[in-house]
This record gives structure tokens, sequence and C-alpha cells, in this order.
């Protein structure tokens, strides 16, 4: 199962993931609370990106990247027919002094060559990128393949869960 962690906000993410996104076809979903507590997943478009991203900040929430297109908002990523072309996003938040890191993991033990490819993509970016370090500590433990924009270091707090008091705070090696 592939795994990457990137200190930085989701609608930076996106923003810095377009490219990527775009060349291989990829849509981003991310899931919002209805009125009834229900949760939906919603396609995130350029002219709703800054509502549906306020939006985001509740807890329990996750979004989705996939290369190919739900029929309707209820559809479960999780589902055999659809894992294998997903990948499942969690964190991205941002309060005024604390930044949560994106937790992105493919899905499916057996993924489509598109999502394993959109996959490395953004993690062979993100190693090449100079704007961005590698390797933080959390729990006494060092996690070399987590990056972190250097912009941010000293300026917020680097967070795991931002709903979670007792998750670990994430130091810069």
């Amino acid at each position: 199962m592939s795994n990457l962690n990137i200190v930085i906000s989701l609608k930076d993410f996106i923003v810095y993931s377009e490219e990527i996104l775009k060349s291989n076809h990829a849509y981003i979903y991310v899931e919002q609370r209805d009125v009834d507590n229900s949760i939906s997943k919603v396609l995130l478009a350029k002219n709703e990106f800054d509502q549906i991203l306020k939006n985001y900040n509740s807890k329990n929430l996750n979004f989705f990247i996939s290369t190919e297109k739900l029929e309707s908002t209820n559809e479960s990523f999780y589902d055999d027919e659809i894992c294998q072309y997903a990948i499942e996003g969690m964190g991205g938040r941002v309060d005024t002094d604390r930044i949560e890191r994106i937790s992105l993991r493919i899905i499916s033990k057996s993924p489509d060559k598109t999502i394993k490819k959109l996959f490395d993509a953004i993690k062979n970016k993100l190693k090449k990128d100079e704007n961005f370090g590698m390797g933080v500590k959390g729990n006494s433990v060092i996690h070399r393949n987590y990056f972190y924009q250097k912009d941010l270091v000293g300026s917020k707090l680097f967070v795991t869960d931002m709903y979670n008091e007792k998750a670990p705070i994430i130091e810069i090696v």
C-alpha cells in the first residue's frame, strides 16, 4: 500500500498538484456534511473552490482523488469497482496557528495503473521541489518520507490531527 504525508493546506495542495491532476484526467471530491448530518462527496470545481473548502473544516471529513467520475455523490470510494481508481486524502485543515498534515494513500491493494502513475507523479514532484523539505520527527520517531513546505516552518505549528489533542506535534528534523 502506498502512503504519502505532506504538511500543506488542502487548498495549497490542490493548486500545487493541479497540473498533475489535469494531465492524468483526475477529479477531486471533498466530503461535506449535509444538513441531515449525512456525508456526501462534492466534485471540486474552481468556481466553488473557496466555499467548498470552507465547509471542509469539520471533523472526520476526507477528500479523494479519482481518475473515474462518480455517478452519484453517495457512492463510496471504498467499493471494489471504484477503489482501484482512487486515492484517499485526510487532513489539510488550517487555522490561525496550526496546519494539519495531509495523508494520502492508494485505497486498493491492486490499483489501476493510472492512479498509481498519478500518485508517483505527486511524490516525484515533491522530491524535486526545493520549496519542500523532507524528514520530520513525531512521537520520537523520525519520518524521512514526510514532506513539508519550508516557508511554513516557524510560522505555524504542524499537527497530525487538528481535532485530536493527543495527536503528536510534527517537528522538523
